[in-house]
């Protein structure tokens, strides 16, 4: 019995270090995510940094510059590192609020992000945390483990440091944390999306109409719509060695045969909707199961930027927190500021340009634009020319001002439309005309009128939308060039 008892004890001890060692390398950050997050980044770092195309393109170099040129921004000092979004999908997926939990290689003091970032530290919940000006708080979890949160709304922080303090099992939905398992040695990244129930029927029966390909395909459009309907999540595997290969995954609860004819349209329209165009896409292989289209293939710098893109660490500076660290207080000579200045301006003329070629055909170019201002308002900005930083800064706020005339101009066309068809006289529907109830004529005229009607006030918004855009950007332009030549002729090299 005594032998008995002593081997179910160290088979007990066995199993227990077994289930240790298969505990997957991401379990602990997942914890630090709240029950909200519709959106899933996970990174083992070092497994990327260490691959054949990280080395020879430098994605781990300590350069600011390195923010907007690289196509992942992957903080050298982090060992594994999670990224979490709440999404709101009926505004174009801006966010709600987004955060990072990340595995240190070595510890990360609050005053030297503080310092770095124009910033200040305070506790929060007994916790020591910095605020910074790009909207984000950081958290010091522990010495090796670190936490950010965008934007900074210190109870929702507050609120945050509780929940991890108190939390100790994963409360993701059963879509991400099943997702969240094929991140692994090969597949170093991973970004998962929670997309159940956010379809609107009533809008995608009216989207399937109005296509161009549903139309052309044949499909049936109620079967096509109640598919569409059971849309459960997408889920992107990146593979990263001599290049970088990805797969991508869109799962559905109904079975997929009535969309087949025109499923990798739909992943396409579904990404531009998202912000995420991508050309390689097109030419990727296209493989449809029971439930789910799966579409595979290399991936470029500008598609992992534009995927990557959807969700970003809020922060930009870690490569350089240690120097600032030593630095202290001591006077900064104009050729430190001199070379900040240079870079800060040539990271946004990348962005600039980036951006000018992401807007092209894209349907989601509001949240965009907001995305690139963002971008802007977290690049790194110690040292930086204080006129240099107003530009950035008027850079950003015309960006966002663009995206709000595009929101604008389809919310107008919206309730200028949203009456059409009910009556001849406009939007009320109460008047029927001098002879009473319409005629099966007189009803048929007023809805071709009201279409009319609807694709006239529609295509002046986008039109005034685009004007605007236009406008803006010359303006950008021209503000550009003026900064250029007072930089030049201030520190005497070439902007």
């Amino acid at each position: 019995m005594k032998l008995c008892r002593l081997m179910s004890l160290i088979a007990a001890l066995v199993a227990l270090q077994a289930a240790s060692v298969a505990a997957e390398p991401f379990d602990h950050l997942l914890t630090r995510v709240p029950a909200g997050a519709n959106t899933l980044v996970l990174i083992d770092v070092e497994t990327t940094l260490a691959a054949p195309v990280a080395q020879e393109e430098g994605w781990g170099k300590q350069l600011e510059l390195s923010y907007v040129e690289r196509p992942i921004f992957l903080p050298p000092e982090a060992n594994k590192l999670v990224m979490a979004a709440a999404l709101r999908s009926g505004d174009n997926f801006s966010r709600l609020w987004e955060l990072a939990a990340m595995e240190l290689s070595e510890p990360m003091s609050m005053r030297s992000i503080a310092r770095s970032e124009g910033g200040y530290v305070e506790s929060i919940n007994g916790v020591s945390a910095a605020w910074t000006p790009s909207d984000a708080y950081f958290v010091s979890f522990s010495d090796r483990e670190l936490g950010v949160m965008f934007p900074a709304e210190r109870q929702f922080v507050s609120r945050w440091v509780d929940f991890t303090q108190k939390n100790s099992v994963s409360q993701l939905s059963d879509y991400l944390r099943s997702a969240a398992q094929l991140a692994n040695s090969k597949v170093p990244i991973l970004l998962a999306i929670d997309l159940k129930d956010v379809v609107r029927p009533h809008e995608l029966e009216k989207r399937l109409q109005d296509s161009a390909a549903v139309k052309k395909s044949g499909i049936s459009i109620p079967e096509a719509a109640t598919v569409l309907a059971s849309l459960q999540g997408a889920v992107l595997r990146v593979a990263v060695g001599k290049d970088v290969q990805g797969q991508l995954r869109i799962d559905f609860a109904e079975p997929i045969a009535p969309i087949e004819a025109i499923a990798k349209e739909l992943v396409l329209n579904t990404l531009d909707d998202l912000g995420a165009h991508i050309e390689d896409l097109v030419d990727w292989k296209l493989e449809l199961e029971e439930k789910a289209i799966t579409m595979r293939g290399p991936l470029s710098e500008d598609g992992q930027r534009r995927v990557f893109s959807v969700v970003e660490i809020p922060s930009t500076k870690f490569s350089t927190l240690k120097n600032a660290e030593k630095e202290g207080s001591k006077e900064v000579s104009e050729s430190k500021i001199r070379e900040a200045s240079l870079t800060y301006y040539r990271a946004n003329e990348v962005l600039i340009k980036d951006l000018r070629r992401n807007l092209r055909g894209n349907k989601a170019s509001s949240a965009i634009m907001e995305r690139y201002a963002r971008k802007i308002d977290r690049m790194p900005i110690l040292h930086v020319d204080d006129e240099l930083l107003d530009y950035g800064s008027q850079l950003a706020n015309s960006l966002r001002a663009m995206a709000l005339s595009k929101r604008q101009g389809g919310i107008q066309s919206g309730v200028q439309t949203s009456g059409m068809g009910r009556g001849r006289q406009g939007y009320s529907g109460y008047n029927t005309g001098y002879y009473g109830r319409r005629s099966g004529g007189d009803r048929l005229y007023a809805a071709k009128e009201s279409a009319s009607q609807r694709s006239a006030i529609q295509a002046g918004a986008m039109a005034e939308s685009k004007n605007m855009r236009v406008e803006g950007f010359k303006l950008i332009d021209q503000h550009s060039a003026a900064i250029r030549r007072q930089m030049t002729q201030k520190y005497g090299v070439e902007f």
